[in-house]
């Protein structure tokens, strides 16, 4: 029965996905090169991806999944309680990020995962490394597996089990949602809202994992469980938030205004790398020429997806942060007689995180 709790399976619909969790309820689904299927869910014509979409999203913290009824009772699947569906996806950040869409964020579906990223380089190869595992650590784990499988099939599956917090342990993550709370109270945004909205109940999610993997029996959380669950929800809403900072979320008009705002700032804080030709005493001045935003962004979906080209695209960037009070255009006469530059350029009025839609 082990084997079952892995599959590796491309589900083609949330059809299929929904009965392999009524024949069982607990699994973990492991999809290589996810960012192709998300980009299929952003897509609202894809009937199956958004049945897809719906089912994962209502499988999360579900006190009962509804069951499949057809005409041939013996078609037909009874609803289970409590099911347990662990996803796994990995992809590249750049296939991920420009797949996510306004109303993925906003009706919280990608507020249900936890998003880890790796952005430093490649490891050397470990030549020393150990496939055998310790006889100790295979006698916890394979007790833990054994103890698990008698929750895997619906018929006679015992109640769900309640994993106990030690007193520092529930202060601690009662505390973490009294500011989740804070911080909800405080944003408009609803996108942003949306991020900080199942904090807690992630961080709760995590410290029960680790309290049954530490002891399946009677698990407890403990204050180190719940402090190593509540930085890694920490660094996920990070990561998030210093991506849509940056305009690497989506390619909507905002995105590109969001991204040309991130150019904008390292334009500032320079130095600006001499590839770039940019005169210093330009860059001393704050005068961005067009040329350096249409180099830095001639290669981000954001520009080039869009359907009149990446130069429209940054046109019309630049025309929003104007009108928003970011950019200003010089005169040509004064670029021409100041630094000698006969293109387009502007001055940066204001280059803070938040651009308007």
């Amino acid at each position: 029965m082990a084997r079952y709790f892995l599959r590796a399976s491309d589900f083609a619909s949330g059809e299929a996905l929904h009965k392999a969790l009524l024949r069982e309820p607990g699994f973990l689904y492991l999809q290589g090169e996810f960012g192709k299927k998300l980009k299929r869910m952003a897509d609202p014509r894809n009937t199956p991806m958004q049945t897809f979409r719906n089912i994962m999203t209502m499988a999360y913290a579900k006190k009962f999944l509804e069951g499949k009824e057809y005409s041939k009772v013996e078609d037909s699947l009874a609803g289970v309680e409590w099911p347990s569906l662990s996803f796994v996806g990995e992809t590249t950040p750049r296939t991920f990020l420009e797949c996510l869409t306004t109303d993925m964020m906003e009706d919280g579906f990608m507020s249900r995962f936890l998003v880890v990223s790796y952005a430093g380089g490649v490891p050397l190869p470990n030549k020393n490394r150990d496939s055998a595992m310790h006889p100790d650590d295979q006698s916890v784990w394979s007790a833990l597996v054994d103890h698990a499988i008698k929750y895997q099939l619906p018929i006679n599956m015992p109640q769900a089990m309640t994993v106990e917090l030690d007193a520092d342990a529930q202060a601690m993550l009662e505390q973490f949602d009294l500011d989740r709370i804070a911080r909800l109270n405080s944003i408009d945004e609803e996108m942003e809202r949306q991020v900080w909205t199942r904090a807690h109940l992630k961080a709760i999610k995590i410290a029960a994992l680790l309290a049954v993997a530490d002891n399946p029996f009677k698990p407890i959380v403990s204050t180190a469980h719940g402090r190593w669950a509540i930085n890694l929800v920490q660094r996920d809403i990070e990561t998030f938030l210093s991506r849509k900072r940056s305009g690497d979320i989506g390619v909507s008009d905002n995105s590109r205004e969001q991204k040309l705002t991130s150019f904008l700032r390292d334009y500032l804080t320079g130095p600006v790398p001499t590839s770039y030709k940019v005169k210093p005493k330009m860059a001393a001045d704050g005068i961005v020429p067009r040329k350096y935003l249409q180099v830095r962004s001639a290669s981000l979906p954001a520009f080039t997806s869009h359907k009149l080209g990446a130069s429209r695209a940054l046109d019309d960037a630049i025309r929003g942060l104007i009108a928003n009070g970011k950019l200003m255009e010089v005169k040509h006469d004064r670029v021409v007689e100041l630094y000698g530059f006969h293109g387009h350029a502007y001055r940066i009025l204001d280059c803070d995180h938040e651009t308007a839609s």
